[in-house]
């Protein structure tokens, strides 16, 4: 089983530094980067950089620092892809983490424009996650100056479901030094000379539950004393986004990266049940059938088959499957 996106084994854990809280803000806020803090912190409102690093700022136009930005639309110059406000990261060229957490405690308000105000227990700005929701998918732009180009460590989006409070569940390591979850540029130089360019993460139902209930297992930190163990329900509740730059501690870095527009979506459960003709053979709803079912839920299943995962709800085998199988053998819908 591939773990990279296991809470324990993920290269990093980022800890919020506030009390722990029972909620999340509803919706991903602040996606562009236009509103400041409301604290007066270089980071955007509704982030926070790990450790305060002051190499992860909030930039806009015409802030006076360097490289400059100008107005979208400026032929040859660096600018916002929208608006007037990016995220910049850049290195102290000795290696680490560089980013920026949704993981933050929203003491403020509910709402981006300052209209509802929060109550104690207070959310965090991590968005809401849906247990029984479908994929979630993660998005973001990105630019890197034709002068500046990343070198010595990986530029990605890395994700965590949190249970109520401040627990990981699970994480989606794309800063994983063995690259089984690619980062933008795999850790080799890399510009987009000034352009930005899109980058996407798409973190499946399947892998998130698999995830998560392996670490609530006695097979994950449940069964190491020293580890992080958690029963499962509560489920997780909201989701950690992260973007940053980041190799081993000690290692030469350089270069900058800029972020916008970043966008969350989880998506409706694909259902959608497979054929009675399960093996494929032409005949439907035969003894067949049956045993290609029973035999591709037990890890055999043959090049003609359907899938274990009968009723396209993300769970492989399960009893919904098994039940949606017979349901559609004998003739009813899905």
């Amino acid at each position: 089983m591939n773990r990279t996106h296991a809470a324990v084994a993920g290269s990093l854990v980022f800890l919020s530094l506030a009390a722990p809280a029972l909620g999340q803000t509803a919706v991903f806020q602040n996606k562009g980067f236009e509103q400041a803090c409301f604290c007066g912190s270089t980071a955007p409102e509704g982030f926070h950089s790990p450790g305060s690093n002051p190499n992860a700022r909030r930039r806009f136009v015409g802030d006076g620092q360097l490289p400059a930005l100008f107005a979208v639309g400026t032929a040859g110059a660096l600018t916002p892809r929208t608006g007037n406000a990016v995220a910049e990261m850049r290195t102290s060229g000795s290696g680490g983490f560089v980013g920026l957490t949704t993981d933050t405690v929203n003491f403020c308000y509910c709402d981006q424009n300052c209209l509802t105000a929060c109550t104690s227990p207070y959310p965090y700005f991590d968005p809401y996650y849906d247990w029984d929701g479908g994929d979630v998918v993660v998005s973001g732009w990105y630019m890197i100056p034709t002068d500046a180009p990343i070198e010595g460590d990986l530029i990605a989006i890395k994700l965590d479901i949190k249970l109520p409070g401040p627990q990981d569940a699970a994480n989606w390591d794309t800063f994983s030094t063995d690259n089984t979850i690619p980062s933008i540029n795999l850790g080799v130089p890399n510009t987009t000379n000034g352009e930005w360019r899109y980058y996407e993460q798409r973190w499946t139902r399947a892998q998130i539950h698999e995830a998560a209930e392996f670490n609530s297992s006695p097979l994950g930190p449940c069964g190491v004393p020293s580890g992080s163990c958690f029963p499962l329900p509560p489920y997780p509740n909201h989701l950690k986004i992260t973007i940053g730059r980041y190799t081993g501690d000690g290692n030469p870095t350089s270069g900058t990266v800029f972020w916008d527009d970043l966008d969350y979506v989880q998506l409706p459960v694909e259902t959608g049940c497979g054929s009675a003709d399960f093996d494929g053979d032409g005949d439907t709803g035969t003894d067949l059938d049956i045993e290609a079912f029973f035999a591709c839920l037990g890890g055999d299943c043959c090049a003609t088959c359907g899938s274990a995962d009968f009723d396209g709800d993300g769970d492989t085998g399960t009893d919904l499957d098994i039940e949606a199988f017979f349901r559609v053998l004998g003739g009813g819908n899905c």
